[in-house]
């Protein structure tokens, strides 16, 4: 199944409440219109209050199908949502093509995403604190050395951006820095040229040109003149897109340090992984790494690098703390010694501890050294880490239900209005294919992931998680055509179905669907964006 994080498509509501998809044709539009009328026509009910419900609904559909009948506002629908539509009036009285304003709209977005892009500015930055614990041991002091890096980039123009950076570093006695700028300009769509500078420890000037040669490859090729010893560097460098996750890089360097390298990257929702070979003058060196996501807080890495300058492996793994932080921790063995290193990610800004345990490879202590840390974060994470974050969200959860508890109160109210009305047709139809072995379906529950997992007695005995989920039976029942067939389209967000509504706005949702065919029983669990389509042989119990 697909993941459902909350979000999905958005500008779909008007397509769910007729139940059509997205690329509905306009004589689906009309059908879709007339069916859902025929229901829902005031003139059809004698009764005061079911006239009352009957053109509530009315005028919801009518209101779906005169936006989604007109070109012109269903292109804008489709781009803005509502919000487009009632804000029709900043797009000038002489717009009648839907090609014309669709163009007016592109054009108001990008201007909008100009003036957001000339606003801001994205900085960024790198504290290094080497720690050494034989040195401290040995009388020395701790910090064995100290390294600040900061980048601010900004977008001047469209085409224009200017990056400024600057580099502190101190080790023991000695230190420096240097500072740098780079002038980017955009010259087409495909080409980009960049002029840099920098002054202190790396003084230097060069060009740098970039070309998109392809649809998947990209060439770059830049001259650099160094002022500390007046030599002059040229580089080549090469990248295709291999596949959909997989790109692939030559690099070709020359100057007092030539050298040729080869690399692959590989990139997926759950892991990446890049490895690299690169032969040089006077050196030569190989390298790996494969990251792993466990979930979308967590991940797992390992690495290794081996050459005429290093032989290490390094494993650990790292956990996001927040919505814009990641801590991570790092061991590291090697023919430089043992280490540990600490990490912590906010935003652009990174903070890296690395920590030297011992300069000599004594197993027994780099056993000790990768065990006794690891075993601590296991019950750490097991015994104060897991029940405080569990804790956090379900007071989130709780904050967000007494949020949101009058939204859906209301919404609950107009979902059983709905159902009202389509009740005598749901039990008509559902008694037509329980006469002919059709689709039948017995249970449908549609609202939050969690609340659907925990099964019918939690569900039933649980006031928060039944709060959080609607019986939606009837109003499925309903939507099965004259052949036994059911279909919810893709991309369209379920809430949005006449008899359903959203039960905990914010929250994952799913659909549980259990329905017999010709005598079988079966069983589904759909995201809230994702197509179903039953009866099918997979679901069958």
């Amino acid at each position: 199944m697909k993941e459902d994080n909350g979000t999905g498509p958005p500008n779909r509501e008007l397509y769910a409440l007729l139940h059509l998809s997205p690329d509905a044709s306009d004589e689906e539009i009309r059908r879709a219109y007339r069916q859902w009328a025929q229901v829902y026509h005031p003139d059809k009910y004698q009764a005061t209050h079911m006239k009352e419900i009957a053109t509530e609904n009315f005028q919801r559909i009518c209101e779906a199908y005169e936006i989604l009948s007109d070109e012109n506002k269903r292109q804008i629908y489709d781009i803005y949502g509502m919000e487009g539509l009632n804000s029709g009036l900043e797009l000038g009285p002489k717009l009648n093509k839907a090609d014309e304003i669709k163009e007016k709209l592109e054009k108001l977005k990008r201007m909008k995403e100009q003036e957001q892009a000339l606003a801001h500015f994205r900085p960024s930055g790198t504290i290094l604190a080497n720690l050494s614990l034989p040195q401290y041991l040995e009388g020395d002091g701790i910090m064995e050395g100290m390294a600040m890096a900061s980048d601010v980039q900004s977008q001047l123009s469209k085409k224009n951006a200017l990056g400024i950076a600057g580099n502190l570093q101190v080790k023991e006695d000695s230190g420096g820095g240097f500072a740098s700028a780079v002038f980017r300009h955009q010259i087409s769509s495909s080409t980009s040229i960049e002029v840099m500078g920098s002054a202190g420890l790396r003084s230097l000037i060069g060009v740098q040109a970039t070309r998109q040669l392809s649809l998947h490859s990209t060439a770059t090729m830049a001259i650099a003149k160094s002022f500390h010893d007046g030599s002059i560097n040229l580089s080549n460098s090469w990248t295709r897109r291999l596949s959909e996750t997989a790109s692939g890089n030559i690099e070709l360097l020359l100057g007092p340090e030539s050298s040729v390298g080869v690399g692959w990257e590989k990139k997926d929702e759950n892991m990446s992984a890049a490895g690299e070979v690169k032969f040089g003058t006077h050196s030569f060196g190989v390298s790996a790494r494969y990251t792993h996501r466990f979930s979308s807080k967590s991940h797992g890495r390992i690495a290794g690098r081996i050459g005429s300058t290093a032989l290490e492996v390094e494993v650990g793994g790292g956990r996001k703390v927040s919505e814009f932080s990641t801590v991570r921790m790092l061991y590291i063995i090697g023919i430089r010694g043992i280490f540990w290193r600490f990490e912590l990610h906010r935003g652009g800004q990174k903070l890296i501890i690395p920590v030297l345990l011992s300069r000599h490879l004594n197993p027994v202590f780099a056993t000790g050294a990768f065990v006794v840390p690891t075993s601590i974060y296991f019950i750490l994470k097991k015994f104060v880490f897991k029940p405080y974050f569990l804790k956090r969200e379900k007071q989130k959860a709780l904050e967000n239900m007494e949020r949101t508890a009058t939204q859906v109160r209301e919404a609950r109210q107009a979902a059983a209005k709905a159902q009202q009305l389509l009740e005598n047709v749901a039990n008509r139809k559902r008694n037509k294919q329980q006469e002919t072995g059709g689709l039948v379906i017995t249970k449908a529950i549609y609202g939050n992931r969690k609340a659907l997992k925990k099964g019918d007695e939690l569900r039933e005995t649980n006031d928060e998680l039944s709060s959080q989920v609607l019986d939606v039976t009837l109003p499925l029942n309903f939507l099965v055509n004259d052949s036994g067939q059911l279909k919810l389209h893709d991309g369209v967000k379920k809430s949005g179905i006449m008899g359903f509504c959203d039960p905990c706005p914010g929250e994952p949702k799913q659909l549980l669907v259990e329905y017999t065919y010709r005598g079988d029983k079966y069983e589904v669990v759909v995201d809230d964006y994702e197509e179903l389509q039953i009866p099918q042989l997979a679901h069958r119990i």
